[in-house]
Order: structure tokens, then sequence, then C-alpha cells
């Protein structure tokens, strides 16, 4: 991974200043702004309940007139410095807070105290967000949020961060908090990182922190990729919440919302991943994005683990080299073919008039087009979506496309898609062809 590592440097020269413009960088380094041109696309933000430009304002305003559970943020704050999370008269670690207590706490925020640029600045209030269910026994009072790098169009890399005593009920991991990374693919959270080391129980229990899913994780991606397109950034990280409502029959619907847009995201998400940014940038730099529903497939096919396969004992599945496997088409009829298992080849790649018969090189299922290099040279090969099963077990996955035709079977499987298979190889298959 460390040849992998994305610097502060690189980060800043290669990306941040080159594909984020002045004007879309002075929206996502101001809250209000961001929260006005989101709000315009009707995607979703906390609801705003009072903006402060003044001192004579604020002299003025009734705190009592508030719901018990509200945000006091600066606007142009920078690492979550300046943030107020007050919850029944109290903050979320338990602190009393009166109307004279917030007063000054405004007061210090207009005078420019948290501002990212140390200039007088606006303070606004704004809805809580309610710690969602799932995330209540390994978050400490305050609001857990994921963090979705997007670049190009395409979501590159994710976390979730969980606030802790330490951290005083923030999501900032510089103060303490937690971060897991995530598989774009599933939404399942992958192992966890306290400061810069790892864990593997949330702090004081015995609460895994691996295996967790991020509720409604695919509308966690549309809202992540909308918000950079709508501010319009290149790259960025876009923290999401998400507000859990219960619906008139009493289920409960959780609605994802954006706390913020940055235009200079850190980089410990790559710590919290176990994995650089660096060749994941370069891998879709340049590609021609069509829409936002392709960035994200594009994202989640190349960047996801791929699915951990275990039988309901909790073991793994034992299998061949040769296997014979079902392949969805274009339209997600199944068809029988005969696939090598290979640990030594990354990715799948399938035949290149079968994947024309399913109908897999379709332009909307291209995700891009890699080089490899052959015997006769340097050669362009498309990487294409792709679903199949092995033994009963539904994997999706991406594939690249080469000839086959010589070959006794038109698919290779990469050690990609093989997590939680236990490949045995047996004597009689170990000279055979692919």
């Amino acid at each position: 991974m460390t040849t992998d590592i994305l610097g502060m440097n690189a980060r800043n020269h290669l990306y941040q200043s080159k594909y984020n413009s002045r004007k879309a960088k002075r929206i996502a380094d101001s809250k209000l702004k961001t929260k006005k041109i989101l709000r315009q696309a009707k995607l979703g933000v906390p609801m705003l309940y009072r903006i402060f430009k003044s001192v004579a304002k604020l002299e003025h305003f009734d705190f009592t007139k508030l719901p018990e559970s509200f945000v006091v943020k600066p606007s142009q704050g920078l690492g979550g410095e300046g943030i107020l999370v007050v919850d029944g008269g109290q903050t979320v670690d338990g602190q009393p807070i009166t109307p004279a207590d917030l007063k000054l706490h405004i007061l210090d925020i207009l005078s420019g105290r948290y501002s990212m640029l140390d200039l007088p600045d606006r303070a606004f209030i704004e809805e809580r967000v309610r710690v969602h269910p799932r995330f209540k026994p390994i978050s400490a009072a305050g609001t857990p949020d994921i963090g979705v790098l997007v670049f190009n169009r395409i979501p590159v890399m994710a976390f979730l961060r969980l606030p802790t005593k330490e951290s005083h009920g923030k999501a900032n991991m510089f103060q303490g908090a937690v971060a897991c990374g995530i598989d774009l693919a599933s939404g399942m959270t992958t192992g966890a990182i306290k400061h810069t080391g790892t864990i593997k129980f949330f702090p004081e229990t015995r609460r895994k922190l691996k295996g967790i899913k991020i509720p409604r994780w695919d509308k966690v991606l549309e809202l992540a990729a909308a918000a950079a397109e709508t501010v319009g950034l290149g790259y960025c990280r876009v923290d999401v919440a998400l507000q859990p409502n219960l619906t008139r029959d009493g289920k409960l619907k959780s609605q994802p919302m954006v706390l913020e847009v940055n235009a200079q995201p850190g980089l410990k998400i790559q710590l919290a991943n176990q994995a650089g940014l660096r060749r994941r940038l370069e891998r879709v730099e340049g590609l021609k994005v069509k829409t936002l529903d392709q960035g994200i497939e594009i994202g989640k096919q190349l960047f996801g683990l791929g699915e951990t396969v275990e039988t309901a004992e909790g073991g793994t599945i034992r299998v061949g080299v040769f296997e014979d496997l079902e392949i969805e088409d274009f339209l997600g009829e199944r068809h029988a073919i005969k696939a090598k298992l290979d640990t030594g080849a990354f990715r799948s790649s399938i035949d290149e008039d079968l994947a024309k018969k399913l109908g897999l090189l379709d332009p909307e299922n291209i995700l891009l087009n890699i080089g490899y290099r052959s015997a006769l040279g340097r050669e362009e090969r498309p990487v294409v979506g792709l679903t199949f099963y092995l033994k009963d077990h539904k994997i999706k996955t991406s594939a690249s496309i080469s000839d086959r035709s010589k070959l006794k079977r038109p698919m290779i499987i990469g050690r990609r898609d093989l997590l939680g298979f236990a490949l045995r190889v047996r004597e009689r298959e170990a000279g055979q062809e692919a």
C-alpha cells in the first residue's frame, strides 16, 4: 500500500487545484452557500433554523423558540471546530448549556475564531441529525457520518466515522473518533482505525467494527455523487448522515442528508481502508462518464472488494480449478458456461465472442478501457460489468474482454472474485489447459 499512498502535495497539485474551480471551492468553503445550492437542487440537507450575520441579530433572538435538539455551526469552519450539538438543554457530552452560553459561542463564531480564513464569519443553527439505530451500539453521544470521496463523478473510496467519548461526540478523527473503511460494492465496513492504529472493537465495548452494513448504501452514493456535481467539484469528499424517520405504518426509513462538501479532503481515509488512493484516482482519471449512475457503477465494480461467500456454518466453500457456472446476459437471463478459476489473475476475463452474444459489449455496459501488453504490442481491452453465479452464490463484478477462442474455457475467474472460496487443486486438473 505504501507506494500507492496519495500524499498532500500530490493531492493539491494533481487533483484538488486541477479539478476544482475557484467558484466551486468558494461554495464548498461556505457551509451556508453549500446548503443553499444543494437545497435548490432538491438534495437532502438538514433543515435550517436561523442564520446570524451580526451581533445585533443575536441580541434579539429568543433561543427558547428552538427545538430541544439542534446544532450550532460556523459557516466557514474547518475540521469540526466550532460545532456545538445541543440536546435537551445540554451538550451531547452532558454539559449543561444556557441561552447565555449559546450567545457567547455564537459571538466567538461571528468574530472568526473558528474560521478557516481567520476572518469574521456567519453562524447558523440547523436541525440535528439523530443517531441511526444501526449505529447506536457503536457511537458515543454524537452522530456518525459517512464520507464518500468522489473524483470524476465516480465514488473511489469511503469511510464511516464514529464519535467516541474521547472525541466528545464529534466525528473527528484528530479528536479521537473511530473511522471504518467501507467496501464500495456492498456498503460493508472492512476494518477500523483510531488515531493511526487498527482496532477490532468499538472503544470500551466488545462490539465488532468489521461487517457493519451501511443502511441505504446506494442512496448514500447517489447523494454524494449528486452533491459533488451540483457544487461543481471534480475532486472532493461529501459527508453524509442518515436521519432515521418513522413512516405512517411505523417502519423505519432513513433519509440520507449532506452535512458538508469538502473541497480539500483529508487523507486519513486511506488508513481507514488500508488502501492507497493514488492508483484508484489514476484508473478513473480522464474516463468519459456519461451519467452519475454510470459513475457509481464504475466505482462499485472497480473498487469493491467482491463478495465474501460463507456457508451457513461460517466456513468457506470449496471449489476446483475448473467449474461450471451461470452468467447473466444483458437482459438478466442466465447461461451455463465453463470457467477456469485462476488465483494468478487479479481480474476476471471473458471471451470476446461470448460477451457479444450475451450483449455485454453494449456501450452502456462498458465501464472503461484498459491498456495491456501482449506479444503483438500494447492493446486496449474494454472492461464490462458482469454478474455470474458460482456454487449458487451471486457475484457482481467487472471483467476484461479477451480473445479466448482457442482455449477450452471462455472465462477466467480472477482472485478478486474468489474471496470466501477455498480453491482446491486436484492432480488431474493441474496439467489441463484453460
